[in-house]
């Protein structure tokens, strides 16, 4: 009778680990797909924009542009924009508006696995960098010549940025905000920042979302390639930015060999909300060294 019971008793409890693993398995994967696939918002184009369609690697890729940029006109400096992970070109709106009053054109595209990109998922960084090396092939071939460019991203786009910045060494400047040195030390701080000891017990969950979205967080180091820019380029960071910290900032700007401008009491992606004067200021004083 008592072989029996411990019969049962080891069943059961085997029983439970196997149904317990799955289900956490099961949370690893939901958590990895939703990372890899954040939901995609509905945006508003202003009647002011142009909506155009940049050719890419997974179909066209929907595009708003100045209007002068889209008619192949208007001044030989375009600024090419990049919102980060959860944003949409909408984020965009304010500076696409400002920009053309200083003389400025501006085309922003939708990212990889959000606003209406074809592709179906977040790259965290290359396939991104391909979206802005396809949208900077696009607005030269609205110039007879060659127009100055300058690639201004946030947060995951700024990441972006500085790894068009060495797919493309042509482009002409590079500003960023808020943008991460290495992605790998993001996604753990993501992780521990969201679910406090995540990167530990939700380990799975990094495997899984790489395998998703078919990269190596350790093989995405923005900062490398700004090691190899050595053209004008400015680094923002939010004083109060808590997802990526002061020191990602530090060590690009370094590796660039570029300032870095801290705007205090910013948030992450909201310093051109706290400084919008400061902050066009400094994007026409890089533009006009060109």
């Amino acid at each position: 009778m008592r072989l029996i019971r411990r019969k049962v008793t080891w069943r059961s409890v085997l029983t439970r680990v196997v149904v317990y693993g799955a289900l956490y398995l099961a949370a690893c994967g939901y958590l990895a797909y939703q990372y890899v696939h954040p939901s995609r918002q509905r945006i508003i184009k202003p009647n002011w924009v142009t909506e155009v369609n940049v050719p890419g690697e997974k179909g066209d890729i929907p595009t708003w542009s100045s209007p002068r940029l889209a008619a192949k006109h208007g001044k030989p400096i375009v600024f090419v924009l990049a919102h980060g992970y959860g944003g949409t070109r909408e984020s965009w709106t304010d500076i696409m508006s400002a920009l053309p009053k200083l003389g400025f054109e501006c085309v922003a595209p939708s990212m990889p696995g959000q606003d209406a990109s074809p592709d179906q998922s977040v790259g965290f960084g290359y396939p991104e960098a391909r979206t802005v090396t396809d949208t900077v092939k696009w607005v030269r071939t609205r110039y007879p010549k060659p127009p100055k460019i300058v690639l201004l991203g946030v947060s995951m786009g700024g990441a972006a940025c500085w790894l068009a910045s060495e797919e493309d060494p042509t482009v002409d400047a590079v500003v960023t905000e808020g943008a991460y040195a290495r992605f790998d030390e993001t996604m753990t701080h993501w992780l521990d920042r969201t679910f406090p000891g995540g990167s530990i017990y939700l380990r799975p969950m990094i495997w899984m979302a790489s395998v998703m979205a078919h990269v190596n967080p350790s093989d995405i180091v923005p900062v490398n390639s700004a090691a190899k820019w050595r053209k004008p380029a400015l680094v923002i960071q939010g004083g109060s930015d808590t997802l990526i910290t002061m020191s990602h900032a530090v060590r690009l700007s370094k590796a660039a060999h570029c300032p870095l401008w801290v705007v205090p009491n910013a948030e992450h992606a909201q310093c051109y909300e706290v400084a919008k004067t400061e902050y066009l200021k400094k994007l026409a004083e890089i533009a006009n060294r060109l």
